[in-house]
């Protein structure tokens, strides 16, 4: 017996074949439900010769309107909006405990674990190496998907760090004891004060323990 053809079944398998491919995965793993399907002709899903664009830049998942494309020899022929839900089951990092607020991020705090994403995909993390040595900037609860916002260069020195503040004057300098009063990474200038004047300074953080200050 000829099984009947679908053509809602049709238009799920391209799309879904299209970001297996994106997402370098296999279909099995790409979940779509088609919201409006598409008026392409099923003759012409027959052909094979039907092409997915996004109708955005970035790829992403979930809820969006694409375009299912007629192309003849590469010349396109017709394109025909379609909107749908798209989800895939992805390995993406994990915090196997709950990450402390400026915890450092190791391989030991983090699993790929497969989960069901959709809209969140932009915000992922997708490549645990990218984020290892970097700094949580929030709490992250066990089993949660790392997301990009949740990490951070750690900064070199940190606010109340101990320091040397170098202040320098036409080819004088004096060395006093100061504290950090912001954050920063070498190179760039943060807000430091001396304690026993509490005067407050801007220098440019040297090393992790000097900060030179300008007082031209």
């Amino acid at each position: 017996m000829v099984q009947a053809f679908d053509e809602n079944v049709a238009q799920a398998n391209i799309i879904a074949k299209f970001f297996a491919e994106k997402l370098n995965t296999s279909t099995k793993y790409i979940e779509v439900e088609l919201i409006h399907k598409s008026r392409i002709q099923p003759s012409i899903l027959q052909t094979g010769q039907v092409e997915i664009q996004m109708g955005r830049r970035n790829l992403n998942l979930g809820h969006q309107t694409m375009w299912m494309v007629h192309k003849v020899k590469n010349i396109v022929k017709k394109r025909y909006p379609v909107t749908v839900e798209v989800y895939a089951n992805l390995l993406v990092p994990t915090a196997i405990r709950n990450i402390s607020r400026n915890e450092i991020i190791s391989q030991d705090l983090i699993v790929l674990e497969r989960k069901k994403i959709g809209r969140e995909y932009s915000r992922l993390v997708m490549d645990s190496e990218t984020i290892m040595d970097k700094m949580a900037t929030q709490m992250i609860r066990e089993g949660r998907a790392i997301e990009r916002n949740m990490v951070r260069i750690p900064p070199d020195i940190m606010l109340g760090a101990e320091l040397q503040i170098i202040l320098k004057d036409q080819g004088l300098s004096l060395e006093l004891p100061g504290v950090a009063k912001e954050e920063g990474l070498i190179g760039q200038e943060i807000r430091v004060q001396c304690p026993s004047t509490r005067k407050e300074f801007r220098g440019v953080l040297e090393n992790i323990n000097e900060v030179v200050v300008s007082l031209r």
